[in-house]
Order: structure tokens, then sequence, then C-alpha cells
């Protein structure tokens, strides 16, 4: 009754179509297609599980993936670490109760996925990936407030008075660009992080749509100690920085905090923030980072602007230790056109 496979590259229109007519016409992917390409045109299909009705001609199911490593090679390969994305069943039109699990079995089948997560998932969607065998966790949010705002404007609560302390001149920020790739490289590689700087390029420096940074830490003539990405948003006439990305080497995490300090300093960022799951908490303290709760913390949404709190729950199965961050999946994607 169905073909369950990957999106033709000569499918878009139906893959469109079924966007329009079965997620949200006002999808990013319909109003600007450098988007959807970036996130999701490989060397020769699209990204999308779908669910193909020969007899109409049309998808009655699509289910979007994405690998760090597709980022780099434009392709899925087997036995990654595999991110889920838009999971829709046109209930209207299935002539399968069983279609979503059908495209979940497919990609957990075909890929072979050494860990399979959604990112940014609803309370009900939450409730399929538990039955389909996934953990279900809740991600932290965290930020370093800058300590010379005397009157914040997206902080939500009540800071509590710091004194302020001189911020060693020896510790230096560098905003990097391709041109620091040996220097970055190397330490990701000597640090074991989970992405390497190719991934940054792709992922992030040629994002077609934002700005991202990229930021080494370091002191005078030493070798980096931390690095950075992310991007500024803004709201109430105020900027903050939203970290997609934070490797560091745990034994310099107070010249992690002060250099995180001068770039807000140099910036004018009201605060810092970080959203992950899995790092160790402890580290992030000794940063100086505080984990946001119902009486003091920043918004998560801007993309409409909520001046709320907002948690983000995640979905995974993996055969190791598992981490995420702001920028994976596709929770770090423009929502307006």
């Amino acid at each position: 009754m169905y073909e369950i496979r990957l999106c033709k590259t000569e499918e878009i229109d139906l893959l469109t179509t079924f966007l329009k007519n079965s997620w949200s016409e006002n999808h990013i992917f319909l109003k600007n297609k450098d988007v959807l390409n970036f996130q999701h045109r490989a060397l020769d299909s699209y990204t999308f599980v779908v669910a193909y009705h020969s007899k109409t001609n049309c998808f009655h199911g699509v289910l979007g993936i994405i690998s760090p490593d597709f980022y780099v090679d434009r392709k899925i390969k087997k036995e990654q670490d595999l991110w889920l994305a838009i999971w829709k069943v046109d209930k209207d039109k299935a002539k399968s109760n069983s279609l979503g699990i059908d495209m979940l079995s497919y990609v957990e089948a075909e890929f072979s996925p050494k860990s399979i997560s959604a990112i940014g998932i609803n309370n009900t969607v939450a409730l399929l990936y538990k039955l389909a065998g996934f953990q279900t966790k809740t991600m932290n949010q965290w930020f370093l407030p800058n300590k010379n705002i005397v009157e914040p404007k997206l902080i939500v609560g009540c800071l509590p008075v710091y004194e302020r302390q001189p911020l060693s001149s020896s510790n230096l920020v560098i905003d990097c660009g391709v041109e620091n790739e040996n220097e970055v490289q190397s330490f990701l590689s000597k640090n074991r992080a989970r992405r390497n700087f190719n991934y940054i390029v792709q992922r992030y420096l040629k994002h077609p749509t934002y700005n991202y940074s990229v930021y080494a830490f370091k002191k005078n003539d030493s070798a980096i100690y931390g690095v950075t990405v992310g991007r500024k948003v803004t709201a109430n006439l105020s900027n903050a920085f939203r970290l997609t990305e934070l490797f560091f080497d745990t034994d310099y995490s107070l010249d992690i905090g002060i250099s995180l300090n001068k770039l807000m300093d140099h910036k004018g960022y009201e605060y810092i923030d970080f959203l992950e799951y899995g790092y160790k908490s402890q580290s992030l303290v000794d940063i100086g980072f505080r984990q946001c709760n119902e009486k003091l913390f920043v918004p998560h949404l801007f993309e409409p602007f909520v001046s709320g709190r907002n948690e983000v729950k995640i979905a995974f199965k993996s055969f190791e230790p598992f981490i995420c961050t702001k920028g994976d999946s596709d929770l770090d994607r423009p929502n307006l056109g």
C-alpha cells in the first residue's frame, strides 16, 4: 500500500505540498527554500522518510532526519548519531494506523544509528517516543548574567547583588574563522570533543540565515582552553548571546568564566545562555552559570519572542552516554521568514 523510503529529489513539490497542507502553510521551509535545502538536501535525495501512496501520488506521512555528518558529507550514513525532525502523518488520508511507527522503524532498520534522538518535542509526541522505547528527559537551561547590567530587560526574577571582579587581561577572546582551523581542531582533538572544526564550519559558519560566531579562549602565548559557538538574540531592546556549542577543558572552568564575562562586556550582552543535556552540572557551575528555575530564568523562545519560561523535552536511544545542546537537530532553526 505504501512505499516507505527517502524523498526523491524530484518529489520536492510533493514534500512541500504535504508540509503546507498537513503541518503549517507558514513553515519556514515553504517560505525559504535555502533553509530547507541547507537542512535536508542530500546529494541524491531529501532527508525525509516518506510514506508514498502510489494510487494518489502523494505523501501521507513524513519523518525528517538529520545527522552531524550530513552537514559535512550531505548524506546520512549508517551507524552514526541521528536526529529526528518533523514527524507527521495525515490521519485523514492514511490507510494504516501504524504509518508513523513504520517510518520510524525504517530509519532504525536502514541506518542502524549509534544514537537516535528527537529534541524539542511536545508532551503528546513524548508519550509516543516512550512507547517506542526511547528515554524522555528535559534539557537544562543555564545563564551567565552580565554583572554590569543594573536593570535587566530579559532576565526574569531577582538576581543577587554581585561584587564586580576585575577581568584578567591575560585571558584572550579570539573571534575565529576558517583561518584558525589548525589551532581550534588541535584543541578539539586533544579534548575528544564531540564535534570537529569542519562540522562547525559547515553547520554554523555557512548557515544561510543565521550569523553564528565562533570564539576561542586562551591565555597569552598558551594553548586554547575553550571554544564556543553561538549567536546574538534580541528582544525588549536588549541583546543576549545564545551558546549552541561549548567545548572546554574542565581544569580551566574559572578561566572560561572570565573569558565569557569579557565577551559580554565587549559586546554589551545582558547574559549568555546555554541549553544542554548530559554535561556535568558542577563544571557549568564552576564557570559561573546559574540553572534556570521557576523563580529565576531567561527566555527560550525568540521567534516569536515569549518572555515566559519554556522547558525543552527530548527523547533518545543511545549506546553511549547521551549529550545534546541547542545546536543539535533542528532546535536552533529559523522560524520566521
